[in-house]
């Protein structure tokens, strides 16, 4: 008898083993997959907004002579009028910096532009100003006009600014959970991407030459006209649809487009669901603007690490680390063709650390990825100041400069390089996220026009001793992650401490509190919890 009671009782401890298993296969097998429609919003977002963005970046800088040449005839032709040396170095400066003014304002209202009309409608138009952009670029030589050029370096830079705000928000939007953080670098990877391209058909024997500038600072408009042809069939953010417009049937739609299968997609409907009734009690008919944010205590210190993030990013050194890259490789013995094609070489490396960044990011803790990254890059810009210091005295330290260079633009790339762009997509919830994400590129854009205004009059009182400014700044950037950056890694909007939600009411589906209200949200496999 008591055998027998065993055997069933271990016949039941099987049963519920296989019931178990096969329960956990069946989660694992409802993960949602990559389909076509992702690639589709990836493709058309990268061709369209990122790679302009870093192609035009870069662009200007090597065929700088022969356009400024032109701009000597062109000014003289149309105007009858001779520019002093003094008037070339100020027009010039025009031209070049007039692309950040332009990205900074972009940045300043992307947010109410994506909510306003939509993330859809809003790469739409930031697309039709790019391809308009190239087409002033391309035809400003044509027509000997210099308002063309500065025209279109400034919308060049208006749509870089939109787009640091739209492809971070796009695409953490359309991604399911386990993908949102890869997402979140596509802009970064793409402004790598570009920079390359535009070194490489830069150079004189390709697209650097007094005929094929124009083509060359212009020739974006390959890839926008790509973005434009695909937008057709670029889905929306069901995110969007469900909690900013409230358009449920349109936001199901798009869900199961882009997840491809309803099973994949039940208790994401739920959560956005829930999201969207805690955000019609939260809204009181009010949008979220910059000025709503800062009166809400819980985002405070999320906006305080997003500033600070893309400040640090901007005085980190990057910029005086590719300053002198030229000069290095010229002192080790490598004439001006040889050192082009080196400091190539640095980009081909910074971008294939961008892809590196993808399974980094999605693998590794943001707190690990930030502090390591940051440590690094101050060694290796110690490193290369004590090597340019040296230089004069030794015949090894233009190798040893070399090998500082590259491996900070390593390090720089698995961290520092990237989590600026898409931290505000982990720190922020649906509704204020577009504010922080503004934020965001707007205090990297204008930190970037301070460091490029500021950097060559330091380089002259300082030389290479202005790197410790750089290296100071570094320092600064590295105790405030440690102090309080919150771990986001595998962590939707958001059981962070210092987070919050403003609501007053409970609604049907909201789980509450004793002592304070919060919303419990299933997104993937994880439970996350956000303070009302």
């Amino acid at each position: 008898m008591i055998m027998a009671e065993n055997e069933l009782l271990k016949e039941d401890s099987d049963t519920s083993e296989s019931l178990i298993s096969s329960r956990e296969n069946e989660r694992s097998n409802n993960k949602p997959r990559i389909t076509k429609w992702m690639v589709v919003a990836l493709v058309t977002t990268l061709l369209g907004s990122c790679l302009p963005a870093g192609y035009c970046l870069g662009v200007i800088n090597t065929p700088q002579e022969i356009i400024r040449e032109w701009m000597r005839t062109a000014v003289l032709e149309r105007y009858d009028k001779e520019l002093s040396a003094e008037e070339e170095i100020s027009l010039w400066a025009v031209v070049v910096s007039i692309f950040v003014g332009g990205a900074i304002i972009g940045a300043s209202f992307g947010a109410r532009l994506a909510d306003g009309v939509g993330r859809r409608a809003a790469l739409l138009l930031n697309h039709l100003l790019c391809f308009f952009s190239a087409v002033l670029l391309i035809w400003c030589k044509e027509f000997s006009s210099m308002e063309m050029l500065i025209i279109g370096r400034f919308t060049c830079g208006l749509y870089a600014g939109l787009a640091t705000c739209l492809v971070p928000l796009y695409l953490s939007e359309v991604a399911p959970a386990e993908y949102k953080g890869v997402m979140g670098v596509t802009f970064p990877l793409g402004l790598c991407a570009g920079l390359l391209i535009s070194q490489v058909l830069g150079m004189e024997s390709i697209l650097g030459t007094a005929c094929g500038w124009p083509y060359l600072i212009g020739g974006f408009i390959v890839v926008v006209t790509i973005a434009l042809l695909l937008h057709p069939i670029l889905p929306e953010s069901p995110t969007y649809c469900y909690v900013i417009s409230m358009d449920d049937t349109k936001g199901l739609k798009e869900l199961q487009r882009l997840r491809g299968d309803k099973k994949y997609i039940e208790v994401e409907v739920s959560s956005l669901r829930m999201l969207a009734s805690a955000g019609s009690k939260t809204r009181h008919g009010k949008a979220w603007g910059l000025l709503r944010v800062l009166q809400s205590h819980g985002y405070r210190m999320s906006l305080m690490i997003c500033i600070t993030f893309n400040a640090g990013q901007q005085f980190s050194g990057i910029n005086a680390v590719f300053f002198y890259s030229t000069l290095i490789f010229r002192t080790a013995g490598l004439d001006l063709h040889q050192s082009q094609i080196a400091s190539i070489g640095a980009g081909i490396i910074n971008f294939a650390l961008s892809i590196l960044a993808v399974p980094l990011i999605k693998h590794c803790k943001r707190r690990v990825l930030l502090l390591t990254s940051v440590a690094l890059c101050i060694l290796c810009q110690v490193v290369l100041m004590v090597a340019l210091r040296l230089i004069p005295m030794s015949s090894y330290a233009p190798y040893v400069a070399i090998a500082a260079l590259i491996f900070y633009v390593l390090v720089y790339g698995m961290g520092l390089g990237p989590v600026p762009f898409m931290i505000a997509t982990e720190l922020f919830p649906v509704g204020p996220r577009s504010v922080g994400l503004s934020l965001s590129g707007t205090t990297n854009w204008l930190s970037n026009l301070i460091v490029g205004i500021t950097f060559p009059l330091i380089q002259e009182i300082l030389g290479e001793l202005s790197f410790m400014l750089f290296i100071t700044s570094s320092c600064l950037l590295f105790i405030f992650i440690y102090r309080f950056l919150p771990e986001t890694f595998g962590k939707e909007v958001m059981s962070l401490p210092h987070l919050s939600v403003e609501a007053q009411d409970n609604d049907e589906g909201i789980s509450t509190g004793t002592e304070a209200d919060s919303l419990e949200v299933r997104m993937g496999t994880h439970l996350y919890q956000v303070q009302l």
